[in-house]
């Protein structure tokens, strides 16, 4: 009986428990923020408390970072052990599906054993602790930013937050307007400072959420594979998630083993093997952020589906990515409006959020995509 390659992204429980850990952070940023807000609002009503600024700045961001930092491990070793766990028991439902579709499989009795995949779990679990420790002692710099920001061209202490800026055209508000310019732009980008092995760079949400999604989609595979193979399966190919990039269009449908690119005839059928798993992520799949899981090939029962990358495909990749960069910008200016220093300011947050709440909605018309208002909230839909 054939079986039609698998189309699963990674299961719902792994990424529910990825946005868990994200939050922390979300909710760290925004505390941070809109702490750092209220610090430099009462500098600007009381100029007595500008010179002790900056360490109350500096005080606040390290308690965020320290509550944080105690939580690492924790969060990291929580989220990838259940990631290892779904793995684990979706190999177990896929390899009895295979016992049930032929004769010709008969899984060994070493893939019943437990606990064969602990080990790569945890240098998971240390390489997530790594990054999400280093992302909390990044907070710890925001103080820096903030305290430039709040002073740049002195205008701190020129401040009056009831003026209306914009109606006053004296020389003190060009530097009142300077030094709100430089908040806006700082607190819409959040907390920045972050760079990945490719050189790509994310504010600190994002990052997180990359982080966590991705040692988590590594966990699951891992613990998957290797429950595959201890049943005797050596032969993979990635999932069809439905929603491919360029980067994993090329891979949908191609069989994966660890004996590398090879024509193959094994009970009579012929296929090919593309590359191994590993040649397959340097070349893009498994990126950051990708939802594809490695299944079972079995010559003669698993029916492929190739993916090809068309131009409406490309399209359809640009419109999603057009829709993320909404979303962030819709984070942004939320971000700028809670952490606003004055009524002025926070007035054009406001009006900027719903500008872009209105390209939001153009957009999605436009393209039939569904709207994710979860990712447009600053905590990503995560209480």
């Amino acid at each position: 009986m054939a079986q039609t390659q698998q189309q699963e992204s990674l299961p719902a429980t792994v990424s529910t428990t990825a946005a868990a850990v994200t939050v922390v952070f979300v909710a760290g940023e925004q505390e941070v923020l809109t702490g750092s807000a209220q610090l430099i609002r009462a500098a600007i009503n009381d100029p007595a408390q500008v010179p002790g600024l900056y360490a109350r700045l500096w005080e606040l961001s390290q308690g965020v970072s320290r509550r944080i930092l105690s939580r690492v491990r924790t969060l990291s070793t929580g989220a990838v052990q259940v990631a290892s766990r779904n793995g684990d028991v979706t190999a177990v439902r896929e390899i009895q599906a295979l016992q049930r579709s032929t004769e010709r499989f008969i899984a060994s009795p070493v893939s019943r054993i437990p606990s064969h995949h602990v080990q790569s779990s945890t240098a998971i679990a240390n390489d997530l602790t790594a990054s999400l420790a280093g992302a909390a002692q990044r907070i710890t710099r925001f103080a820096n930013d903030a305290y430039r920001a709040a002073t740049v061209n002195g205008a701190l202490v020129g401040i009056n937050p009831a003026r209306d800026i914009i109606k006053d055209a004296t020389a003190r508000a060009t530097l009142v307007d300077a030094q709100a310019q430089a908040w806006r732009e700082l607190t819409s980008r959040g907390i920045t400072g972050f760079t990945d092995s490719a050189g790509r760079q994310w504010n600190l949400s994002s990052y997180v959420e990359m982080a966590v999604r991705t040692a988590t989609q590594r966990a699951y595979n891992a613990s998957h594979k290797a429950r595959m193979e201890a049943a005797g399966i050596t032969l993979f190919t990635p999932s069809t998630t439905g929603r491919p990039c360029k980067l994993c269009a090329p891979w949908e449908g191609k069989v994966l083993s660890d004996q590398g690119e090879a024509d193959v005839v094994q009970d009579g059928h012929r296929f090919r093997i593309s590359a191994t798993v590993e040649e397959a992520m340097a070349a893009g799949l498994f990126h950051p952020n990708c939802e594809h899981t490695l299944t079972a090939f079995f010559p003669g029962v698993t029916v492929l589906r190739t993916t090809e990358w068309t131009d409406r495909d490309k399209q359809a990749f640009k419109d999603t990515q057009r829709q993320r960069t909404l979303e962030r910008a819709i984070r942004g200016a939320k971000q700028a409006q809670a952490a606003a220093l004055t009524d002025l300011d926070r007035a054009r947050a406001t009006r900027r959020v719903r500008e872009l709440q209105a390209r939001m909605r153009n957009h999605l018309a436009a393209t039939g995509l569904n709207r994710r208002s979860r990712r447009e909230q600053l905590d990503l839909g995560n209480k």
